[in-house]
C-alpha cells in the first residue's frame, strides 16, 4: 500500500511546511506565495519519483485551473461593491485595456532580448500581463500598514478582474502559433469573434450563475455546514459549463462571487470561512504544483534574459499602461498613480498560463515557462521588498487611529451582517470618560480582571475592560467605534483634523469664529449638506480648502461625508497624502 501512503505522507508534509512558513513570512515581510513557490522548486529539485504524475502538463494545468477558479470566486465573494463607484471605471479599464497595453509595450522588449518573432513575443507578454493583489495586501498586513481606501480598492478590483483578459490573449496567441507550426497561415480574424464570445458568455454566465446561487442558497433549508459544499459544487459546475459554451469561466466565477458575496444569503459566515480556507489550500496546491515544473539547471540559462524582461515590465510597460489610463481621471494624484504602477506584482495566473504553451506542445514552451517563473520570483522578491517603503514615501499609509476591535460574525437569517464585536477600553475611550451609551449599544458581556460580568450589573466602565457588543450593520458599527474605540492617537489630526465640527455648522459660523472670508452665496449653507450635494465622491481624510483652514472628512457612507472635522493648521508637515478640493469648485457645481 506504499503507492497510497507515501504520496499522502509527502503531501501532508508539504502542506504543513507551507502553512508554517506563514510565520516566517510575517516576520521578514516576504510574500507568502514566494515561499510556496520555493517549496515547490526545492521539492521538484529533489527528483522524487512520487511526483511524476503531477508533473504531467495536462494534470498540472487541470489542478491549476480549478485552483485559480476557486481563488477568483473567493476574490469576488470578499470584494464589497459598496462605495466603489468612484474607482469602478478606472479599475475596469486597468483590468482590460491596461492588460492589453502592458502586453503591447512589453512585447518589443521581449522580442529584442530573446530574438524571437512578434507572435511569440506577444504570447510571453500576455502571459505575464495580469497582477496578483493577494501578495500586495499580505505584505502590507504583515507590517501593520493600511493604505488609502481609494488606492486599495483600485488594486483589489483591477487584480480580481484582469485575469480573464490575460487568459484570452494567451489562448489567442497560442492558437495562432499552433496554426503556424502546422504550416497554415495564421487566421487573425478568429480573434474578434473569440473575444466577444468569451466576454459575452462570460458575463451572461457570471450573472446567471450568481443569480441562481443567490436564489438557491436563500431558498433551500440545509444544515449550515452543507451550504459551503453546495456553493462549491455550483462554482465548479458553472465554471465548466461556461467554458464549454465558449465563454470565460474565470470571468463568470469572479462575477458570481461578486454577486453572491454582496447579497443577503443564508449561512454567510460558514460560506465565507470555508472559502477563505479553501482559497489558502488552493494557493498552496497551485504554487507547489507549478514549482515542481522548474528545473534548476534550466534556470541558469535564462536568468539574465528573464531579469531584463522583468525590468522592462516593472519600469516601462506597467508604468506606461497605468499612467496612460489613470491620467484621464483627476481623482488620482501623481503619487497614487506612481504607487499603483509600482505594485503590479505577478503571481499564480502568470505561472499557470505559462503552462499552456507546454500543454499545446509548442517547441520553446519550456523555455517560456522558466522565463515566466524567474520573472514572477523577481517581481515578488524585488517589488515585494519595495512596496512598504514606497507606500510610506508616497504618503499613502493611513495612520492608525485606534486599536481595531475583534469581530466574530454571527449567522442570523434576517441579519446577515451581524457580528459580536470586542473592544478593549482605554483611558481615552469616550464611554469610559462618561459619554452616554444608548440602550441599543449596551454591552452584552463585560470582562474585568479575568472575570466575566453581565453588563447590567456594571454601573461604570474602566480602562482595560473588555466589552462584547452586538452589531448588525455598518452604521451601527461606526457608532460603536465612536463609543468604545480607543480614542484618537496624536497622529489622528493628520487624517481627521484637530477637532470635529457639529453637523449643523454653517459656513457663516466659521466666518464668525475664525474671521475667514466666505462667499456670500454659501454663507447660510450647512457645510455637510453642501458637500453631500456637491456631486463628488469622498473618502476619510479628504479636505476642503477654505481660506487658511481645511474642512476634513472624518467619516463617509457610500462615498458621502457623514462627519466633518476642522484643521486650523493645514500647512503643517503631513505624512499622509490628502486629496484637497477648492471650495470654488463645489460652489460652481451648486450654483
Amino acid at each position: 500500500m506504499d503507492f497510497i501512503n507515501l504520496p499522502i505522507l509527502l503531501f501532508s508534509v508539504l502542506l504543513g511546511i507551507s502553512v508554517l512558513t506563514s510565520l516566517v513570512s510575517f516576520r521578514i515581510g516576504v510574500p507568502l506565495i514566494l515561499l510556496f513557490l520555493c517549496i515547490g522548486l526545492l521539492t521538484g529539485g529533489a527528483g522524487l519519483s512520487l511526483l511524476e504524475g503531477i508533473r504531467h502538463p495536462q494534470m498540472a494545468f487541470f489542478i491549476g485551473s480549478v485552483a485559480l477558479a476557486l481563488i477568483l470566486f473567493d476574490s469576488g465573494f470578499h470584494t464589497k461593491t459598496k462605495g466603489y463607484k468612484q474607482i469602478f471605471l478606472p479599475s475596469f479599464l486597468l483590468a482590460t485595456i491596461g492588460v492589453i497595453l502592458t502586453a503591447a509595450i512589453l512585447a518589443p522588449i521581449a522580442k529584442e532580448v530573446l530574438f524571437i518573432g512578434w507572435i511569440p513575443a506577444l504570447l510571453l507578454a500576455s502571459v505575464i500581463s495580469s497582477t496578483d493583489s493577494a501578495a500586495v495586501f499580505f505584505l502590507l498586513r504583515s507590517q501593520g500598514i493600511t493604505i488609502r481606501e481609494k488606492v486599495k480598492s483600485t488594486l483589489e478590483v483591477e487584480s480580481g478582474a484582469n485575469d480573464p483578459m490575460a487568459i484570452f490573449l494567451t489562448i489567442s496567441f497560442i492558437t495562432l502559433l499552433v496554426q503556424i507550426d502546422g504550416g497554415a497561415t495564421p487566421d487573425y480574424t478568429i480573434l474578434i469573434p473569440t473575444f466577444f464570445s468569451q466576454l459575452i458568455f462570460g458575463l451572461l454566465g457570471g450573472f446567471g450563475l450568481g443569480y441562481c446561487m443567490k436564489k438557491i442558497v436563500q431558498k433551500v433549508s440545509l444544515e449550515p455546514a452543507l451550504y459551503p459544499i453546495l456553493v462549491l459544487a455550483m462554482v465548479l459546475g458553472g465554471f465548466a459549463l461556461v467554458n464549454l459554451i465558449g465563454g470565460s469561466g474565470f470571468l463568470a466565477v469572479y462575477l458570481a462571487g461578486l454577486l453572491l458575496g454582496n447579497g443577503k444569503i443564508n449561512a454567510y459566515t460558514q460560506i465565507s470561512k470555508f472559502q477563505q480556507t479553501l482559497t489558502w489550500l488552493s494557493q498552496i496546491t497551485l504554487f507547489i504544483t507549478l514549482g515542481l515544473f522548474v528545473s534548476d539547471d534550466a534556470l541558469t540559462d535564462i536568468w539574465w534574459p528573464a531579469l531584463l524582461i522583468g525590468l522592462g515590465l516593472m519600469f516601462v510597460a506597467r508604468p506606461l499602461a497605468v499612467f496612460g489610463i489613470l491620467s484621464w481621471f483627476k481623482i488620482y494624484s501623481l503619487k497614487e498613480k506612481l504607487f499603483i504602477s509600482a505594485v503590479g506584482l505577478r503571481g499564480a495566473t502568470s505561472i499557470l498560463l505559462a503552462l499552456a504553451p507546454i500543454v499545446y506542445g509548442l517547441g520553446y514552451a519550456e523555455d517560456f515557462f522558466n522565463i515566466i517563473f524567474v520573472m514572477v520570483l523577481f517581481s515578488l522578491g524585488f517589488q515585494g521588498f519595495l512596496i512598504p517603503i514606497l507606500a510610506k514615501w508616497c504618503h499613502l499609509v493611513v495612520p492608525r487611529l485606534s486599536r481595531p476591535p475583534e469581530k466574530t460574525q454571527i449567522d442570523l437569517p434576517e441579519l446577515p451582517d451581524s457580528s459580536l464585536v470586542v473592544y478593549e477600553l482605554t483611558e481615552h475611550t469616550p464611554a469610559v470618560l462618561g459619554k452616554e451609551v444608548p440602550k441599543w449599544a449596551k454591552p452584552v458581556l463585560l470582562m474585568r480582571d479575568g472575570v466575566s460580568y453581565s453588563a447590567s450589573n456594571i454601573r461604570s466602565l474602566k480602562p482595560n475592560d473588555k466589552v462584547y457588543v452586538f452589531s448588525y450593520n455598518d452604521t451601527r458599527q461606526k457608532m460603536l467605534d465612536v463609543l468604545y474605540g480607543g480614542g484618537e492617537t496624536p497622529d489622528a489630526a493628520e487624517v481627521l483634523g484637530d477637532f470635529p465640527i457639529a453637523s449643523e455648522t454653517t459656513f457663516g459660523d466659521l466666518e464668525k469664529m475664525y474671521g475667514i472670508k466666505i462667499d456670500e452665496r454659501i454663507r447660510h449653507e450647512n457645510i455637510l449638506d453642501l458637500m453631500r450635494r456637491g456631486g463628488e465622491d469622498f473618502e476619510v481624510g479628504d479636505r476642503l480648502s477654505l481660506n487658511g483652514i481645511d474642512i476634513v472628512v472624518r467619516s463617509v457612507e457610500e462615498c458621502c461625508p457623514t462627519e466633518l472635522g476642522l484643521d486650523i493648521d493645514p500647512d503643517r508637515k503631513h505624512t499622509f497624502e490628502t486629496h484637497k478640493r477648492l471650495i470654488q469648485k463645489i460652489i460652481h457645481k451648486r450654483f
